[in-house]
């Protein structure tokens, strides 16, 4: 056995050991169960979700504003802009069987967007403070270079001390698609904080 090989060893028996308290339940301990809630503009954040659920074995939910953002980018940022510096609230719609009372543990994604979390995420987080009550909720988000800015610190504001609140994390939207195995190893550590 070549070093290489011992190294994928270890990392493989490592995430095997942090993983079995999530999938496997010992004796008279229920299996966590979770949600991963997100709102994708791009579908960079879809993306970053979808790669968290799929490792989690967790429920995916899609917040969606009312009425969109337009898809043109210049157009889209002409609406959000003020709506994120004045932390202003965009209506969303209900998310069809999202029960929160069913989860111990939830994911909330959102883009980075001047600095912090989409409007319709602020939105579902300040309706949902009431239901995370005793939960464990934790933030990731994408961005296009700003990394996390404010994000985090104004997520865990809105929530107060509704939920424990892990770090959150941010991933570089343009480089999503190639960040499965940092996307698989931030739910890894999370769910092993808990």
């Amino acid at each position: 056995m070549n070093r290489r090989e011992f190294v994928k060893g270890t990392v493989a028996v490592a995430g095997v050991a942090a993983m079995s308290r999530f999938a496997f339940a010992t004796e008279g301990e229920k299996k966590m169960k979770t949600a991963v809630v997100y709102y994708s503009w791009s579908g960079n954040t879809r993306f970053a979700a979808e790669t968290i659920a799929k490792k989690a074995g967790a429920d995916l939910f899609e917040i969606k504003a009312e009425t969109p953002y337009n898809s043109d980018f210049g157009k889209c940022c002409d609406e959000a802009k003020p709506e994120c510096y004045g932390k202003k609230l965009r209506p969303i719609k209900p998310i069809a069987g999202l029960d929160l009372s069913k989860y111990d543990m939830v994911f909330v994604g959102t883009p980075n967007w001047w600095g912090t979390m989409a409007p319709p995420v602020r939105t579902w987080v300040t309706q949902s403070k009431d239901a995370l009550k005793g939960k464990t909720v934790c933030l990731f988000q994408t961005h296009g270079g700003g990394g996390m800015q404010r994000v985090g610190s104004e997520f865990a504001e809105v929530i107060g001390d509704a939920a424990k609140v892990l770090p959150p994390k941010a991933f570089s939207g343009s480089s999503i698609k190639s960040s499965v195995a940092a996307l698989e190893a931030f739910f890894t550590e999370r769910i092993t904080a808990k």
